[in-house]
């Protein structure tokens, strides 16, 4: 068994997924949408690797210089720019992109390889009607290091969209977030910045997904997202949602499922996943991924936080110096974002 890494844009991160696999196989991820950004029109080829014991962790070896294309059902073709560790991006100038067509990915390996994908149509998303959040606790069965099976307890802020699901049947969604927050240094006299903000990226810790089979035509809530309640500051977060076919529906829904599990003898044994991807030169060659297309909107809402500390644990203490160059969080600035 080898234990791989898929990596999806927006709606999946980083995913576990244990397959049979002897030899290198192509893993394929990427999704295109009805936004002009290259961040959000990407895809990611990379091969199987063993799993390192020693380390724990997923050797990914990224394929370069293959040639991608993306094409729509009107034949128009668009080229994808090689870029880092195995992507390729849509760029703004070779967008043409709308809701109501399909697309077909296309995948040349400098071996002559090629491979593809079933098409895809580009569904449209209701907007976010709004976003609420609830700060409670949490319990989460995890393993401590015995492997034992314990209940975890924590405090958060669930943070939920809030859907106006269109009447017709059949729609499927997907939910991913970026979180943004706040933090202070102590500069004694000295004048630099004492403000900074840092971008955590995605934080979601599980795939979200949802479709309209108990909600059809009618107003829900969804659950995206914990905010953590460790810094008694402002905590911008922004839920983007996404259309899904029912096939990419499925794929992401069945990861989640697998992510969920435990690990208990109660649990089902892994499921193959099945992608939309294929090869045009040996059909009996397998590909692991999927690629989609998918509308999105978005929303934000900002969290404040100190109303709701002191929260458990060691109390929080600023760190010293310029807030620019603490080094405690990611993409730290001092240009203050949008709703801060």
């Amino acid at each position: 068994m080898l234990l791989i890494v898929v990596c999806l844009p927006a709606c999946i991160d980083p995913l576990e997924l244990q397959i049979e696999a002897e030899e290198p196989k192509l893993v394929v991820s990427g999704m295109v949408t009805d936004q002009n950004d290259p961040e959000l029109n990407k895809v990611t080829l990379t091969w199987t690797a063993p799993f390192n014991s020693e380390n724990q962790q997923v050797l990914v070896h990224p394929v370069l210089d293959a040639t991608v294309t993306l094409q729509d059902d009107q034949a128009n073709i668009m080229p994808l720019t090689p870029g880092a560790r195995g992507m390729y991006q849509l760029l703004p100038e070779d967008y043409q992109v709308e809701q109501g067509r399909s697309y077909t990915l296309h995948i040349r390996l400098p071996d002559g390889r090629e491979f593809a994908s079933r098409p895809e149509l580009l569904r449209p998303v209701p907007a976010i009607q709004g976003i609420s959040y609830e700060f409670k606790q949490f319990v989460d069965v995890v393993r401590n290091s015995a492997g034992v099976l314990i209940e975890r307890r924590s405090v958060g802020f669930e943070v939920k969209a809030q859907v106006q699901d269109p009447a017709e049947r059949g729609n499927y969604y997907c939910w991913d977030t970026e979180g943004v927050f706040e933090f202070y240094s102590n500069t004694g006299d000295a004048p630099v910045p004492s403000v900074c903000w840092a971008n955590m990226g995605s934080i979601n810790t599980k795939v979200v997904t949802n479709d309209d089979r108990l909600v059809n035509g009618r107003y829900f809530e969804q659950p995206v997202v914990v905010v953590p309640a460790d810094i008694p500051t402002k905590y911008r977060i922004k839920i983007r949602q996404f259309s899904l076919t029912a096939g990419a529906y499925e794929f992401q829904r069945l990861f989640s499922q697998q992510q969920a599990s435990v690990g208990s003898i109660f649990d089902p044994p892994p499921a193959r996943i099945n992608g939309n991807l294929y090869s045009l030169t040996d059909p009996e060659e397998q590909v692991i991924g999927y690629f989609s297309a998918s509308a999105v909107t978005e929303d934000f809402i900002v969290i404040q936080r100190q109303f709701y500390a002191p929260f458990p644990g060691l109390p929080y203490v600023q760190p010293m110096g310029d807030c620019r160059f603490t080094y405690l969080y990611p993409n730290v600035t001092d240009q203050r974002p949008i709703g801060f």
